[in-house]
Order: structure tokens, then sequence, then C-alpha cells
């Protein structure tokens, strides 16, 4: 596994700075990952049982925050020193200033999310996330039609 990463660094020896440059912007830019939580689809009825306000870093400001960070301290780290010490202060610098960059980035991105706690008619409580206010409250009853909450029940 190492010795595939030890011939990419030793082939950005022979490439121009602004190459390299790319390379490394390039290589940081492929750290950024995205998690996503679906939900497996469910039908039926209950009850909620609680509503919950909660704020949470939205995707652009984490996406822009890595991109902008890894291309500052990609480009620092090429103007620092020379040879191969050049190209592990670029590959150090776009990975942490990537990574402060995300921090940076979620302080700016915050949106307000809801989560819906609802006990089924089957016994077993489920959690919805929803992007807008609930129409309903505790105690509510409420209806899963094709994924989604729908207030009352069908």
């Amino acid at each position: 596994m190492g010795l595939p990463i030890l011939s990419v660094f030793m082939s950005m020896l022979i490439l121009p700075r602004p190459v390299r440059s790319l390379v490394v912007f390039l290589l940081a830019l492929s750290l950024v990952a995205c998690a996503s939580t679906a939900q497996a689809p469910f039908s039926g009825t209950g009850s909620v049982v609680s509503i919950r306000e909660f704020s949470e870093p939205g995707m652009f400001g984490t996406t822009a925050g890595a991109i902008g960070g890894a291309a500052i301290g990609g480009t620092v780290g090429a103007n620092i020193g020379g040879g191969s010490g050049q190209i592990a202060a670029a590959s150090v610098l776009s990975v942490v200033t990537g990574m402060l960059g995300v921090a940076i980035g979620r302080m700016f991105d915050l949106r307000t999310r809801y989560e819906v706690l609802v006990r089924f008619d089957d016994g077993i409580d489920r959690s919805y996330s929803l992007d807008q206010p609930p129409g309903f409250r505790p105690g509510s009853k409420v209806s899963v039609e094709g994924g989604k909450l729908v207030p009352g029940t069908r």
C-alpha cells in the first residue's frame, strides 16, 4: 500500500511547480467526503413523542471551506523550501488547512433542522429529520407516506 503512494510522490519531483501545486490540491480535494443518512422506506401511523430543534452544518460551508483551505495551504506549502521537502510541506499544509477550512465553514453555514420522534402503532420509535418546522406537536397523530411524515392518520 505504501509503495504506490511513494511512487506518486517520487514522480512529482520532476513536475513543474504549478503542476505539483495542482496535484497536491487535487489530492487534498479527494479527502473531502460526504455522508448521507437515508432512511429505509416505511409506512404506518403513530403519535409524535417529541420534537427537537437543532443546528447542523450545511454542505456548502464545509465543502467550500475544505477546498479553500486546501488550496491556500497547498499554495503556501509549495513556496516553502525545495525538493521533496517542498512537496511534503505542500501536502501537510493542504491537509491541515483543509481541515481548518471545514471547521470555519461549519461556523458560517448552519441550518436549523427538526428531529421528530414518533412512536408507531407497532410500538417501535422512529426518528425523522425535517428541514422545515413540523405542522404538528407532541401527542399529534401522524402517518408516513412515501417516506414523509404527514399530519393525521390515513
